[in-house]
């Protein structure tokens, strides 16, 4: 169960409430229509009526939508919600949805700092409700296959990681997203997340950070680029990097999307979005690795076979069971999603600085709220 979950009853149906009809949901609604029998969507909040013809596509000619969340929170049919509203939202829907005593999932990132994530943890805490983050990367079969290579031990002693995030990002003028504030940063608080919550998956908890930021005006008040060097406290160095104006993800002959890159003194291992997860050995005394692997990688990479299934479908599929007070697998509660957070805030406190930022870090409010 999730760590801040508190009784639950077996139900048969749970039936969920949805707050935000932007452009997650098309990855959040697949995995509701697939459980169904199992949940239900019984209604959206909305406000943006040019989007209601998209959520009826995706979820039914029948669901019910609404303009103001706190409609939903107010229906006794509904049993927990799904927040995918904007990031400066979630600790105010968070809050209203403790109260009300609902359950939550909330799209990643968790909020734009540790103190409103803390307040949200608090929230639902004192309410007996569970607080679940859709860190999706950690319910992905292939980022879950390299999971497993790093967690057999068979890298020896890892001493280096690297992740990388690229896209061409840019919003359209107007969006809540271009604002620092309504994004909690720029980019890396965005969506270097996921890389920071993968690497501190894998690998342990970060001890410090040096951050550098590029701020492209004409896109977003905040970085479009961000460089992370971090030092974890298995004392492995680990560099993340993301660039949301380049065209290097897609296409023939492109980069990547997204990587990840594990080095270790007895082997190496790596995920690259389109290609999939592979492992080579570079010593092997006990043989296990080998046996498990083959002897093909000890000359060169060789695919790691993982589950097919996309993050936000298993992620919400565990969600649906510990709403129904089944066994889950539930891996991002609110305590843990909140570790994320805070290496990205001390990332954009070393970019204001200039100077390296030691973990953990002291709570601080968000100085201008929208």
């Amino acid at each position: 169960m999730p760590e801040e979950a508190g009784t639950q009853t077996r139900k048969e149906t749970v039936r969920i409430g949805i707050l935000g009809g932007g452009g997650i949901l098309g990855a959040h609604a697949p995995a509701f229509m697939k459980l169904k029998g199992r949940c239900s969507v019984a209604a959206v909040a909305e406000p943006d009526t040019g989007r209601h013809g998209r959520i009826r596509e995706l979820l039914g000619q029948e669901v019910e939508i609404v303009s103001d969340y706190r409609d939903i929170l107010g229906m006794s049919e509904v049993d927990a919600v799904d927040i995918l509203l904007p990031h400066f939202l979630h600790l105010p829907a968070t809050l209203a949805a403790a109260e009300a005593g609902k359950p939550v999932l909330v799209e990643k990132v968790m909020a734009r700092n540790i103190e409103e994530c803390d307040r949200m943890i608090a929230a639902c805490e004192e309410a007996g409700v569970s607080l679940t983050v859709c860190h999706d990367r950690r319910y992905h079969g292939q980022w879950m296959a390299l999971k497993e290579v790093v967690d057999s031990g068979c890298l020896g002693c890892i001493f280096y990681w690297k992740l990388d995030h690229n896209q061409n990002v840019l919003f359209p003028p107007g969006s809540w997203a271009r604002s620092r504030d309504g994004l909690g940063g720029g980019a890396i608080m965005s969506c270097l997340t996921h890389q920071i919550d993968a690497l501190r998956w894998y690998g342990g908890e970060v001890a410090s950070v040096s951050c550098m930021t590029q701020v492209l005006p004409e896109r977003m008040e905040g970085e479009t680029v961000g460089i992370v060097a971090a030092r974890m406290r298995s004392g492995a160095l680990a560099q993340l990097a993301i660039n949301w104006f380049t065209r290097s993800n897609a296409g023939p002959d492109s980069l990547w999307y997204e990587m990840v890159q594990v080095c270790g003194d007895r082997g190496e291992a790596y995920y690259m979005y389109g290609r999939g997860t592979f492992l080579m050995l570079h010593d092997a005394p006990d043989r296990a690795a080998v046996e498990r692997w083959g002897e093909a990688a000890l000359k060169g990479f060789v695919p790691v076979q993982c589950g097919g299934w996309s993050g936000h479908e298993r992620c919400i599929s565990e969600w649906v069971k510990s709403l129904r007070g089944e066994d889950d697998c539930i891996v991002t509660s609110g305590r843990e999603a909140r570790g994320t957070v805070e290496v990205a805030e001390a990332a954009a406190r070393s970019a204001e600085t200039g100077c390296s930022v030691s973990l953990p870090i002291a709570p601080a409010p968000w100085k201008d709220p929208i």
